[in-house]
């Protein structure tokens, strides 16, 4: 894979290991964190400018929120917030829109207030940080936005079309082999004890699995005396 040398991503330690990084860890990193009593204030005020008003909890909260992961662009002063997320995708839209474009949203409005307070940070003391967001989000069935993606990744520095390909095709393969995964322990659950695997899904989806599988209210089978 082809990219800049300038784009780190800090919190990953390897393919498997990665350690999220805090809002606090975030401003250390860009030098804009000095000590805990003077951000709390940096905190306070910038919400205030906002009518919002922060109880002590709430700034605490808001220090420590972690994206699933972050990259540093030292050369040019960008730093880059990553969210990866793998919702239930469909093929149609629905009443409030298209699934992705709706994760997206999520995603956006979860970190746009850190994102804005960082940039506002940035300026307030002269520093010339610039602060952004990108969403990976892949369907549970494979899905995904794939010109959306590609832009994102040519954010990271992956420049090289085929590298951006195959990671494509990577990140698909990969979200399809946990779909697989997470369905053949469900349909273990269900055989074994239908009741606690019904129990742990959405009442709507529990009816309608119910009736697909044909399970009663009187079990006599074997593996919790299932009926099948």
């Amino acid at each position: 894979m082809e990219s800049r040398e300038e784009i780190v991503v800090p919190s990953a330690f390897s393919e498997a290991t990665h350690d999220e990084w805090t809002v606090r860890q975030i401003l250390v990193h860009l030098g804009l964190f000095s000590r805990s009593r003077r951000l709390r204030a940096d905190i306070t005020e910038f919400h205030a400018l906002q009518d919002i008003v922060l109880t002590s909890q709430e700034i605490t909260s808001f220090n420590n929120r972690r994206p699933d992961g972050v990259a540093f662009d030292d050369k040019n002063k960008h730093c880059v917030f990553l969210e990866f997320t793998c919702p239930m995708d469909s093929v149609t839209s629905s009443e409030e829109g298209d699934w992705a474009e709706i994760k997206e949203l999520e995603k956006n409005e979860r970190y746009g207030t850190h994102i804005y307070f960082i940039n506002h940070l940035s300026a307030l003391h002269g520093r010339p940080w610039n602060c952004t967001q990108a969403n990976f989000t892949v369907g549970a069935r494979g899905s995904l936005k794939q010109t959306q993606f590609q832009v994102r990744l040519c954010l990271l520095g992956v420049t090289n079309s085929k590298a951006r390909d195959k990671i494509r095709v990577l990140t698909v393969s990969k979200t399809l082999a946990l779909s697989d995964i997470i369905l053949e322990l469900f349909h273990v659950s269900i055989l074994r004890s239908p009741e606690w695997a019904l129990s742990s899904l959405p009442t709507e989806q529990a009816n309608s699995q119910t009736s697909a599988f044909k399970l009663f209210k009187k079990f006599t089978g074997p593996f919790s005396r299932l009926v099948i």
